[in-house]
């Protein structure tokens, strides 16, 4: 996974709980009504939905203890008593390093004065409270977990999608029964003395079928060749919560891989500071007295000055530094707003593989290095640098845009949309052309060229989860993989409305 590629290309190139606590269940002492509505929902119900949340939190917190009582999962790990700020009184919470929570399934709304979801701060932790609603079964998600500073971003950002979609993990609802359904034969009693169109009984009335949903292509590639199978993603490093869960087929076939290949395993690379400073001190920043003003174009002198004054920073930040890492700095700055300023690099899919690896004990490998990503942008030639810079200045204003299109485009799994979004760069700019080609082009041969050996070694199928600019385009490995002479084809998914056969 390149660190940094380009704004928009590093997207896709590269405990039990004291039931007396008023934050534990959300219970009456936080204003919940008790209004019959609150029954605990059936065994049947609950065991997906706690499964899910028992294995997330044994991924991130192995030593946890986790106990069902009185029909709620509680969940500690390095946990103490001490005086709350938000209750003025003594309550159980996590130490650094800790975790404290409990999830319970109840029947209806969730009902009270206080909204759904919140978070709360204590002195050294923090506390969501959410009450997610299932429609299909008429329940709700009672949560409270609270964690410290130092909790990992991706499982507090996975716990909380697994909440917001707990319906996805409930069984389908129970069908209507032979009684409670119309048949073409059941008689009907009409009045003659009125309209007709009033007097049907509303149990006889057939609801009109839904049509089968049209199939949906998905941004994943099944290539064979012989008896060898690869499993081609194109993943997005940084995701919302919304973009889970993945589709059944995605997940399918990474279940039954023997390997699972990525750019970088960042899960378990312990990157030192000191290192990445030294690359920085050598390849990122001029040696005093030069400095960055003294390299910049005066045409992209121009649009650093307007991002300063639009951004209310100076040239003193920056001026130490090469252009290549300047837009690193800014690049990783950047505001999102609406719902992409929910993106999370811990929601990226191929973090969410690398966790799911770790948790089934897959083996993982890797294409490239984090010291040879570091270095690609620094090896480029100057003007290319200061043209790069100036594109991406002035392309801030379409990061939201821009961003939207490369979800749209993974989502509909669409690759000319996805190249046209990705990889307009270039396009636009010729002088541009040394970095794509140094991005995407030079590494995609370097990737498949590994394939085969990584199938020899590892095993088939092989399960390969890059960025999605990766995938497309006559350059891409779908591209390259054909001229191996493997065959390839787009996965799609199956129709989620497929009326049942009779």
């Amino acid at each position: 996974m390149k660190l940094r590629d380009f704004f928009f290309l590093s997207i896709i190139a590269f405990g039990t709980v004291s039931l007396s606590n008023p934050l534990a269940a959300l219970g009456a002492e936080s204003g919940e009504r008790s209004d019959g509505n609150s029954r605990p929902a059936s065994v049947s119900i609950t065991k997906p939905v706690y499964d899910e949340i028992t294995k997330l939190v044994k991924t991130y917190y192995p030593g946890a203890k986790i106990s069902e009582t009185a029909g709620a999962l509680h969940f500690e790990y390095k946990v103490a008593q001490h005086n709350s700020m938000i209750t003025n009184r003594p309550e159980m919470g996590p130490k650094i390093g800790g975790v404290y929570g409990e999830v319970e399934v109840k029947s209806g709304r969730y009902q009270s004065s206080q909204q759904m979801p919140r978070e709360l701060q204590d002195y050294s932790y923090q506390t969501v409270l959410m009450a997610p609603y299932s429609a299909n079964h008429n329940c709700h998600l009672r949560v409270r977990f609270s964690f410290p500073s130092d909790a990992s971003s991706e499982f507090v950002e996975k716990f909380k999608a697994v909440a917001r979609e707990f319906d996805s993990l409930l069984p389908p609802p129970p069908k209507p029964s032979a009684s409670e359904t119309a048949t073409p034969s059941a008689a009907v009693n009409v009045d003659v003395a009125k309209p007709v169109s009033t007097q049907v009984s509303a149990s006889t009335v057939v609801a009109p079928v839904k049509p089968a949903a049209a199939p949906r292509k998905l941004f994943f590639w099944k290539a064979k060749k012989g008896s060898d199978i690869v499993y081609l993603l194109g993943t997005i490093h940084t995701a919302p919560p919304s973009l889970y869960p993945l589709p059944k087929e995605i997940e399918r076939a990474f279940d039954e891989s023997k390997c699972l290949v990525v750019e970088v395993d960042i899960s378990k690379r312990k990157v030192d500071p000191a290192r990445i400073e030294t690359l920085v001190a050598t390849s990122g920043k001029y040696t005093p007295p030069d400095k960055l003003s003294k390299h910049l174009s005066p045409g992209t002198k121009r649009v650093f000055d307007a991002y300063l004054n639009w951004a209310g920073e100076s040239w003193e930040m920056y001026d130490q530094y090469k252009p290549w890492y300047v837009r690193e700095l800014i690049g990783a700055s950047v505001p999102r707003r609406g719902d992409l300023s929910k993106l999370r690099k811990g929601l990226g899919i191929d973090m969410h593989f690398l966790a799911k690896a770790a948790a089934k004990k897959k083996p993982v490998d890797e294409f490239e290095t984090v010291e040879f990503q570091l270095g690609l942008d620094s090896k480029l030639a100057d003007d290319v640098q200061d043209k790069l810079l100036q594109v991406s200045l002035l392309e801030l204003k379409d990061t939201d845009a821009m961003m939207a299109g490369i979800f749209d485009a993974w989502k509909s799994g669409d690759p000319q949309k996805m190249e046209r979004t990705a990889v307009h760069v270039s396009a636009d700019n010729p002088e541009l052309l040394p970095f794509t080609k140094a991005l995407l082009d030079n590494r995609n041969v370097g990737m498949a060229a590994k394939i085969e050996p990584f199938l020899k070694t590892k095993g088939s199928p092989l399960f390969i989860a890059v960025g999605s600019a990766h995938m497309v385009g006559e350059t891409g490995l779908v591209s390259l993989l054909k001229k191996k002479g493997f065959e390839v084809e787009q996965v799609t998914a199956e129709p989620q409305d497929v009326q049942p056969k009779h």
